[in-house]
């Protein structure tokens, strides 16, 4: 069977981003930081045979896929399933302010026996968020046998997908944080994954001409 790679890359730096707060599905737009991410993603992937460009149809996600696409010389195909985790009433908050809103739910979150099952006030659960991803990414390799190709999302959704893909999630502690701008590469045979490679940036360290 042909083997299909997808290249996940978390979207450029918003100012939500900067200042620590949790954007769910939040439609924030990319900071001019996050903009020049997304221009070395670009060139960063101008060498790859990459066919296709998806992207979550979240502005800061669907931009940096369109400064990607735009050096690819590719149309940007946005999907909602690729969007982040919803994070409900959460949303534009910064885990200091969480803890201190919602202290009965902080602590459910702390001791819940099946992280993959809590959910944020009027959010998805990380199970919920895990299997729109994998659903989307398999439809996604199934279109496109034996070539490369890139979905741009979120960190979240890019965290569940590849420590579900190494091992299991129940009681994870946080083994890394995708950065903005990171590529984490995955391939697809059939209906088995693995996982190339994680949180890779050295392109985001580039010294401009």
């Amino acid at each position: 069977m042909d083997t299909t790679r997808i290249i996940l890359v978390r979207h450029g730096e918003t100012d939500w981003n900067a200042a620590g707060r949790i954007q769910g599905h939040s439609d924030t737009p990319l900071n001019a930081a996050g903009r020049r991410q997304a221009q070395r993603v670009g060139i960063r992937l101008a060498g790859e045979p990459i066919r296709a460009v998806y992207s979550s149809d979240l502005a800061r996600a669907y931009e940096t896929a369109t400064i990607v696409g735009q050096t690819l010389r590719l149309e940007v195909l946005p999907s909602p399933q690729l969007r982040e985790r919803l994070y409900g009433s959460w949303e534009g908050l910064t885990w200091s302010e969480i803890q201190a809103r919602y202290p009965r739910e902080i602590v459910e979150y702390e001791r819940h026996r099946r992280p993959m099952e809590f959910a944020p006030p009027g959010g998805e659960t990380r199970g919920q968020l895990l299997n729109r991803a994998l659903t989307e990414l398999q439809m996604i390799a199934r279109r496109h046998p034996g070539q490369t190709v890139v979905a741009v999302t979120h960190g979240g959704l890019c965290y569940v997908v590849l420590v579900h893909l190494m091992g299991s999630l129940e009681g994870d502690g946080r083994r890394f944080s995708p950065a903005n701008g990171s590529l984490h590469i995955i391939e697809a045979v059939g209906d088995r994954w693995a996982v190339i490679s994680i949180n890779e940036t050295a392109h985001l360290h580039m010294i401009d001409p």
